[in-house]
């Protein structure tokens, strides 16, 4: 297809894609979405391949991260641009690399391609962004994401990107009335989805324990100061905590934002986390903040004692640009919605393994659940079970949770660990190392879920040796824009 109708379909495939995701999770999508811009673009000028790129972006961004509309539309659009960039970036890079190559050499470079863009805007501008990588979408096909264990989500991502460079070349042979390859072809799909189920099953052996993950909720039109606010919520965690003295559980975990107040600052919030922790007669993991000056802030998760004591914290390490800090503030001082961050959070030293609940315990907040390489230096630094302190209440009841969670599920199989993900106003959820949801909580209920987790007693090959796909995937991608454009020379 040429002219206006390709940039048609390449919108149309890029929206259509994200039917692939949670919350509609029709997860074989993916396998095909990618293809009608493989097709468009296959040896088109650099220029094209660029445009088709973009829009094939704005189709698949503007409606995947739709959510972020609630923060504001100005919002929205600058992500959507953003990451539509780095489409951009692959589709112009494939129209050069296709240029009369042969099809399998097509196919490895597609893949290639794709997943050394994920990987580059995993971690440029400011950290990067990772909502959107095609593992995301594979989250609840516990065979197919197998091989996170051995090469991380990318490996995953590689394998729906070769699924869609195969049906590339299936509708380039039907087109070209080429149908004595089309069994071979499929052939290599039915291989490319079945062959994970060979790799075994991501299982924990070691020591097991009762979790509890509080959801305390928030009241969305609640009426007086910040204070009363932060006091009404560590007041809802409590009385939930109190309640679960009967579940007897080795570990309490309270979301991000549960404590959105420092208790080394504030008596009132100090006994009441005093009076929780001795209530459950169990340690407690607890999101909270920890103030700097008056124009900076810790985000952490504080460790409480059985008794009461606070004996350290995870600082947050990853935080989300214009969420949590702003970049070159003084150059942004005229936005007035960034009058609502008055403080830049800053960054910790590095991972924190807490000894608690008869094994080592590892934390993330958040944002930082969705970077598998930032997740695994925790599990490298000794971490056997994980827990993810989050707050999607900004996102309401949009696919924001749920797609959370998601990422949630890759963590688990990419490092073999049982994972923890609470969240103050849902989705809270136990993840076993396979992938599977144990149990979950729905949205906006404040509720518990208790739990019985095993820690892993090993750590798997990715968590070991790191992003060695996403750097082998670059090089054969480079490899294949060098020969692309010797070709068109």
């Amino acid at each position: 297809m040429t002219g206006a109708g390709a940039y048609a379909l390449a919108l149309a495939a890029g929206a259509i894609a994200t039917l692939a995701f949670p919350e509609p999770d029709v997860a074989p999508l993916a396998w095909v979405a990618l293809a009608p811009l493989l097709v468009a673009a296959r040896g088109a000028p650099l220029r094209r391949g660029l445009g088709l790129g973009l829009i094939y972006g704005f189709g698949f961004f503007g409606v995947l991260l739709y959510w972020q509309s609630l923060v504001g539309w100005l919002a929205w659009a600058l992500l959507v641009t953003l990451q539509s960039l780095f489409i951009a970036l692959f589709g112009g890079a494939w129209a050069v690399a296709s240029r009369r190559s042969n099809a399998i050499v097509r196919i490895a470079v597609g893949a290639a391609l794709w997943v050394a863009v994920e990987y580059l805007r995993s971690v440029i501008p400011l950290g990067g962004f990772t909502w959107g990588q095609l593992v995301q979408s594979q989250h609840d096909l516990t065979w197919f994401i197998r091989t996170a264990a051995w090469a991380g989500g990318w490996a995953v991502s590689l394998q729906v990107a070769v699924l869609n460079g195969l049906a590339a070349e299936l509708w380039a042979c039907i087109r070209a009335r080429r149908t004595r390859l089309a069994p071979a072809y499929l052939g290599a799909v039915v291989a490319v989805v079945a062959a994970p189920a060979a790799l075994p099953s991501v299982a924990a052996g070691g020591e097991r324990a009762r979790l509890a993950l509080v959801q305390g909720n928030v009241e969305r039109n609640f009426e007086g100061d910040f204070t009363d606010y932060v006091s009404d919520l560590v007041g809802r965690h409590g009385r939930l905590t109190a309640g679960l003295a009967g579940a007897s559980p080795d570990l309490v975990v309270w979301p991000e934002s549960a404590v959105a107040l420092d208790p080394y600052r504030n008596a009132g919030i100090r006994r009441a986390l005093t009076a929780a922790a001795r209530a459950v007669d169990a340690p407690m993991l607890v999101g909270s903040e920890l103030d700097i000056d008056e124009s900076h802030r810790k985000v952490v998760v504080l460790h409480v004692a059985p008794d009461g004591q606070l004996e350290g914290f995870y600082q947050k390490r990853h935080h989300v640009p214009f969420g949590e800090y702003i970049p070159l503030r003084p150059l942004f001082d005229w936005i007035p919605m960034l009058d609502q961050i008055p403080q830049d959070a800053v960054s910790g030293p590095g991972p924190e393994v807490f000894d608690l609940a008869g094994g080592p315990v590892a934390t993330v907040i958040s944002f930082e659940g969705d970077f598998g390489s930032l997740v695994r230096e925790s599990m490298a630094a000794g971490g056997r079970l994980l827990v993810v302190a989050t707050n999607t209440s900004t996102f309401g009841y949009t696919w924001n949770s749920a797609q959370h969670v998601a990422f949630s599920q890759i963590r688990a199989v990419e490092n073999g660990v049982w994972v923890a993900h609470g969240a103050l106003s849902g989705i809270s959820a136990f993840i076993r190392p396979d992938g599977t949801v144990a149990a979950s909580t729905p949205l906006w209920t404040a509720t518990t879920l208790v739990g019985d987790v095993a820690f892993a007693t090993r750590a798997t090959f990715y968590a070991r040796t790191g992003d060695w796909l996403p750097l082998g995937s670059a090089l054969v991608a480079l490899a294949g824009l060098a020969a692309g454009a010797r070709r068109s020379g």
